[in-house]
């Protein structure tokens, strides 16, 4: 989840929205997976806000969209675009590192993909 946001806040300030929407997609998608509903609704948030007609965009929450047979097939697209480990190797070519949280540290998964999130 936190490599796609990282991915997903970089291709926003690269001003690639179309990237930045797949990178959310698939954020929200592994935000559900790992349960971190919230991460995933700021996710659909972002991508509805600049795509107000994207498939997500007919359910009530992200979690809802997972569930449907229409965005089955789109996940699996998007998932061979660019799986968790291509994901992490393009940061790693970026000589990005993905934050995690350390021991005793107060931030979790969740705070820090919000924080990563953290752009219109």
């Amino acid at each position: 989840m936190l490599a796609y946001a990282q991915l997903a806040a970089l291709s926003q300030q690269k001003g690639q929205l179309p990237s930045c929407d797949k990178f959310l997609i698939l954020a929200a998608a592994a935000g559900c997976r790992g349960g971190w509903p919230d991460v995933s609704e700021r996710c659909r948030e972002l991508v509805l806000s600049h795509n107000p007609a994207h498939l997500i965009r007919n359910s009530a929450t992200f979690v809802e969209t997972m569930r449907t047979p229409e965005f089955e097939q789109f996940l699996k697209q998007l998932e061979r675009f660019c799986n968790r480990e291509k994901a992490e190797h393009l940061l790693t070519e970026l000589g990005i590192v993905i934050p995690m949280p350390n021991a005793g540290d107060s931030r979790t998964v969740g705070k820090i993909a919000h924080s990563l999130l953290d752009f219109e």
